[in-house]
């Protein structure tokens, strides 16, 4: 397998070839802060966008009748600068938040491993493990033109399983959908080649250490809602 030869070829191969890309990744590290800074710039183009096209004034009466029920405290935050810059913070936190994890947990995970490799390594890893999320922003930029921005705010994003459910607030899975990624089983997948390119761990081990931590925290969440 040969590594990508430059940072460009190196996010072309994270969709063609991971395996070259983590090979190039784990020569050059400072190339994993390529597809973070993608990454973070690109809820910046989606919601700027998603807020010139969709019709505020209906978003706002539609969210209202909701906010009044969950979060009536929340109603005199319904402009569009304040829900704008909430939904870009929200994103950049929540996928920094996942890398630092991901990049924690395989760290730790590895540890039993012949080739270690520092946490600002695994950082870079996390990142490309994540970046299949921009083709999430690009079908929810395309959804949102396509019906003249007549989508609620909490589905607009398809990067989550809500931008399919499209659960209200008022549902009590609603958070839990917004945060579960659609494309989980492909973060699996880019874990594991990460894993399997990496180390020397056998492929069900790469496997088990890929999706566990995924699987544990959607699980342990999904109990607690059905629960309490």
């Amino acid at each position: 397998m040969t590594p990508s030869s430059n940072p460009l070829s190196m996010l072309v191969d994270i969709f063609r070839s991971p395996s070259s890309c983590f090979l190039a990744l784990h020569q050059r590290g400072m190339w994993g802060w390529q597809p973070y800074i993608v990454l973070i710039l690109s809820p910046f183009l989606f919601w700027g966008a998603y807020f010139d096209i969709v019709n505020f004034e209906w978003l706002k009466t539609e969210l209202s009748a909701q906010l009044e029920t969950v979060a009536p405290q929340q109603l005199e935050l319904l402009d569009t600068n304040t829900l704008m810059a909430k939904e870009i913070i929200n994103d950049v936190i929540n996928r920094t938040l996942t890398i630092l994890m991901l990049a924690f947990w395989f760290n730790l995970a590895t540890k039993p491993s012949q080739h270690q490799h520092g946490f600002w390594r695994w950082f870079a890893a996390s990142a490309v493990i994540t970046f299949p999320a921009i083709i999430g922003d690009i079908a929810s930029y395309v959804s949102v033109l396509l019906k003249h921005g007549y989508v609620m705010i909490y589905a607009a994003d398809l990067n989550s399983l809500n931008g399919f459910l499209k659960l209200p607030l008022t549902s009590e899975w609603a958070q839990f959908a917004s945060s579960f990624p659609i494309l989980l089983p492909w973060y699996i997948a880019m874990g594991y080649a990460a894993v399997g390119t990496w180390t020397e761990f056998e492929r069900g081990q790469a496997l088990v250490i890929s999706a566990l931590p995924w699987l544990v925290y959607y699980l342990i969440w999904a109990l607690y809602i059905a629960i309490f």
